[in-house]
């Protein structure tokens, strides 16, 4: 079962990296990526395509919103 998830995130120097990080390390992979700039706003929009990883997906959501660029 594949779950979506869009994130906001600041347009910052590793901010990308950091989210995809916390994917990995919650034991989800990654099926597909699209992002989206939104220069006026300085974000970026990143949908994520997860493939269901061990541990519940509501948890992954609560650790990604702790993220310091996410919006």
């Amino acid at each position: 079962m594949s779950r979506s998830m869009e994130v906001l995130l600041d347009q910052a120097e590793g901010a990308l990296l950091r989210l995809l990080g916390t994917v990995q390390r919650r034991g989800f992979e990654l099926a597909a990526i699209r992002t989206e700039a939104q220069p006026e706003a300085g974000l970026w929009r990143v949908e994520l395509d997860l493939a269901q990883g061990s541990r519940d997906f509501a948890n992954l959501r609560r650790q990604i919103e702790k993220l310091y660029d996410v919006d």
